[in-house]
């Protein structure tokens, strides 16, 4: 899939992106599961898929799966997250498919809060 997920800075006050990013998928698996919720899908066993509960995490270092803030000037965002945007995996629910977080960015760190999940 060319995009699993969409990233998107968008200026607080205007909401128009300044910045955007996506994460390109080759394989869908529950790397960790909440307690009470089993393993049931991984690569190399060539089963893809996410489990209820479950969820598939990446390290930081691992290509496409950030935003390019190179030329983003100090200031207030939001960083809004979509996931499965093109509605290409089968959910039973799509409504949690958004996240938005306040973002402050002092040139040198960002700092997220109030994250909230949408649809």
């Amino acid at each position: 899939m060319e995009e699993m997920s969409v990233y998107e800075l968008l200026h607080a006050n205007t909401l128009q992106a300044v910045a955007e990013g996506h994460k390109a998928s080759f394989c869908l698996e529950d790397t960790s599961c909440d307690e009470g919720y089993n393993r049931r899908y991984a690569c190399t066993s060539h089963t893809q898929g996410l489990s209820p509960g479950c969820y598939d995490t990446y390290n930081a270092d691992i290509d496409c799966q950030w935003i390019d803030i190179t030329d983003v000037s100090p200031g207030k965002y939001i960083l809004k997250v979509t996931v499965n945007p093109k509605r290409n995996v089968l959910e039973s629910n799509f409504a949690n498919n958004v996240v938005r977080c306040d973002v402050h960015y002092t040139g040198r760190a960002a700092h997220l809060s109030g994250c909230q999940t949408s649809s």
